[in-house]
């Protein structure tokens, strides 16, 4: 028999005392999709790091074509036809889209002379397969993060290696681009790649994948084959638990206008003459959740952005009435004041304070609340933060642990623990649960169903339909900039919404 292309024996890894994995044995084969599955935490990354070569120290065995080896770092792992998209990521901003899809394996002549313009090219060929107008040329830094997804897709790729991990490739991607990505993940399994596929995103896992083994804990569950399985056998095996999402109490809505927009119009940021919101007009009331529903491009960013005054340029036309007042946000700091919390679908570059801890990453937009005669009390802080850690049931060894250890979804709950230390008027919401387990999913679409019950009005967009038919009480659709429909998610269908956003 023909042995697997990529496979684990028995490997386990402790960090600090932190077993991560425990004897995990694996096979992945040529020409096949495997999705390995598993709440955060629950040990996929490390495995995914280890299969790379970003973590060569650990136990057991890894078996490339049959052959035991060890992969000293990324290169070696690339040098065996292994690569990874991962999650996370890990552009340079100031480069351009060409720069980093070749990032440290630039084309040259001679061995000296970058040759760009080859480098655009093929950057371009693989955008073409992918079926997205990203110019080669752009700066990384001037994308929108799905845009940027898709430039870690491109570096992926352009490796043309024979196993290809994709670490949640469709996090930030909207319907149309992750089936566009799809198509992609068919045509390498027909040319005999072997692709490792990690997602919390059931429908997509049994759309593409062939195998899907579970991870829980650090430990193996079982591998089950996609034909003979269901979404609800996999999420069993993934949380050992019932999953479930509370339905919205009839009634609790407050009939309190909170927000009214009248009109709204922004001027996008790189394109002269041309509108990222155009006539935006919609009310939110205290206490309810309205979902923002749009296409790559459609404007949901921008439009949570201009509320919050997040734009470096926050000029619009348009009337924003908040508590029946007018209000015209122009920094953050004053969105602040009049009662706005905001949580970016950047988590890791507009969102976590790299290099610090959890304490310091919770208490941050609230420091006020911590001072005595205008000083830190760091006993004050740490109180303060452990009680809210606590009611967000956010898992970490300790206060003093790096925010960067902590899995996607309890850095995700840690960042809302950060808005909601004290209660805001308004809740602003761009993917919450981007990048986030089944698990970590339902609690935080109960604490934004408690945090509703409590009268803060919700405005969140989603590049998940399902999840805006579960969480919210009105869809909003835009499309271009433009606000195309508005749903009742108990009387619309899916269809209906999709519909409006490609209007």
């Amino acid at each position: 028999m023909t042995p697997p292309r990529l496979a684990v024996e028995k490997v386990s890894k402790n960090f600090d005392g932190v077993q991560a994995l425990a004897d995990v044995s694996l096979e992945f084969h040529a020409g096949e999709v495997h999705a390995v599955c598993g709440e955060n935490g629950a040990g996929k990354s490390t495995l995914m790091r280890i299969l790379c070569g970003a973590i060569a120290d650990y136990e057991g065995r890894l078996l490339s074509r049959g052959k035991q080896v060890r992969f000293a770092d990324p290169r070696a792992a690339e040098a065996d036809g292994v690569a990874i998209v991962y999650q996370e990521l890990n552009l340079a901003g100031p480069l351009s889209v060409a720069a980093n899809v070749f990032l440290g394996r630039e084309l040259v002549s001679f061995g000296v002379w970058r040759r760009d313009k080859a480098m655009e090219r093929a950057a371009a060929e693989i955008f073409q397969r992918l079926h997205a107008s990203i110019s080669p040329k752009a700066r990384v830094d001037s994308l929108r993060i799905g845009d940027q997804q898709l430039v870690e897709i491109a570096k992926g790729l352009s490796r043309d290696a024979d196993v290809l991990i994709l670490d949640e490739p469709t996090s930030a991607l909207a319907a149309a681009e992750s089936t566009r990505l799809f198509r992609v993940v068919d045509g390498l399994r027909s040319k005999g790649a072997a692709v490792l596929y990690i997602s919390h995103k059931m429908d997509e896992v049994f759309r593409v994948a062939d195998r899907i083994s579970v991870l829980r804990d650090g430990r193996f569950v079982g591998t089950k084959r996609t034909s003979e399985t269901t979404p609800a056998e996999i999420t069993a095996m993934m949380v050992g638990r019932e999953i479930s999402i509370s339905a919205r109490k009839e009634g609790t809505r407050s009939a309190n206008e909170l927000l009214r927009v009248e009109g709204l119009s922004k001027a996008h940021r790189t394109r002269p003459g041309v509108d990222s919101l155009s006539n935006v007009s919609f009310v939110l009331r205290a206490g309810e959740i309205v979902g923002v529903a749009g296409l790559l491009g459609a404007g949901r960013t921008e439009l949570l952005e201009t509320l919050f005054g997040a734009d470096a340029d926050t000029s619009f036309r348009g009337k924003v009435i908040l508590s029946g007042k007018d209000y015209r946000p122009r920094t953050t700091t004053d969105a602040m004041q009049h009662g706005f919390a905001f949580l970016t679908e950047d988590r890791k570059r507009l969102g976590l304070l790299a290099g610090r801890n959890v304490r310091e990453n919770v208490s941050l937009a609230r420091l006020d609340l911590m001072q005595s005669f205008g000083f830190l009390n760091v006993r004050r802080e740490r109180r303060i933060v452990k009680k809210a850690i606590e009611r967000f049931r956010v898992k970490t060894p300790s206060l003093g642990a790096p925010v960067e250890s902590l899995s996607g979804g309890n850095q995700q709950k840690a960042l809302l623990a950060r808005w909601l230390l004290e209660k805001p008027k308004l809740l602003l919401l761009d993917e919450p649960t981007r990048g986030v387990d089944v698990g970590a999913k339902a609690e935080i679409h109960a604490l934004l169903r408690s945090f509703a019950d409590d009268g803060i009005g919700i405005l969140m967009t989603s590049s998940e339909l399902p999840e805006l038919f579960t969480a919210c009480d009105r869809i909003l659709t835009l499309s271009g900039g433009r606000l195309t429909g508005e749903f009742d998610p108990r009387a619309a269908t899916e269809a209906d919404v999709l519909r409006a956003m490609m209007a």
